[in-house]
């Protein structure tokens, strides 16, 4: 078993040492739980409509600001699909992971966000595996939908805000943390219709449990500043 960092080491050096780093990410995603997320209140995720303890997901972030040490990781976008499977809460140990990067994304980018990325999620994956690919990320400027889509084809997400008793702003959850990143916003509540089709995996999800969401990691512990305010 490795951790995500080490597993990536087989493919990229490791970085030597820690480095200051902050981040903030705006995430369109999606996963075959229905909504809302059950592994957030409890130990285990719940597969759609099946009762299995997995949960294939495809997050896709674009960094709104960010640096690792010098490196400038602003504008870039990662998309994460996998299954957490049965023990990612009890045990610490998750099933597989496939991070796509875009075409311009530097070594020294993808790295960084990298390195940033087993911060916010520290659990140990069986297989980790990297692709290319442009990513295309929208919210809607009413915040009712939200679309992502990998160029080479093998990944699509589109949520459906789910809009409860107030349709002006949606329906939210506040005051749950999302892994263990230093700040989120609440987690704005969609259905999602999504897929992945590549390195032998395959599945497709309709109607499943999706969000929306702004998180924040850093190396002090500190809110990350922006230009412009919330």
């Amino acid at each position: 078993m490795k951790t995500f960092a080490v597993a990536l080491a087989l493919m990229i050096p490791a970085l030597a040492q820690d480095v200051p780093w902050q981040a903030r990410l705006q995430y369109i995603e999606a996963c075959s739980c229905d909504l809302f997320c059950p592994c957030y209140f409890n130990d285990h995720a719940s597969h759609q409509g099946t009762g299995e303890h997995k949960c294939n997901f495809n997050n896709v972030a674009r960094v709104v600001t960010g640096k690792h040490g010098d490196v400038d990781l602003t504008g870039l976008k990662v998309w994460l699909s996998g299954d957490l499977g049965s023990d990612w809460a009890t045990k610490g140990q998750a099933d597989w992971l496939i991070a796509t990067f875009e075409p311009k994304a530097t070594k020294e980018q993808k790295d960084g966000l990298i390195a940033i990325l087993t911060k916010i999620y520290p659990v140990k994956w069986t297989s980790v595996q990297m692709d290319t690919s442009d990513i295309a990320w929208h919210v809607s400027p009413d915040g009712k939908t939200a679309h992502a889509k990998l160029g080479n084809g093998k990944g699509e997400v589109n949520l459906t805000r789910f809009d409860g008793s107030d349709p002006v702003h949606g329906a939210m959850i506040q005051n749950v943390r999302y892994f263990a990143a230093t700040w989120n916003s609440p987690f704005s509540l969609y259905h999602s219709d999504h897929y992945y089709k590549g390195f032998g995996k395959n599945y497709q999800l309709h109607h499943a449990n999706g969000f929306t969401i702004t998180v924040e990691s850093s190396s002090d512990g500190k809110r990350v500043t922006t230009k412009k305010a919330d």
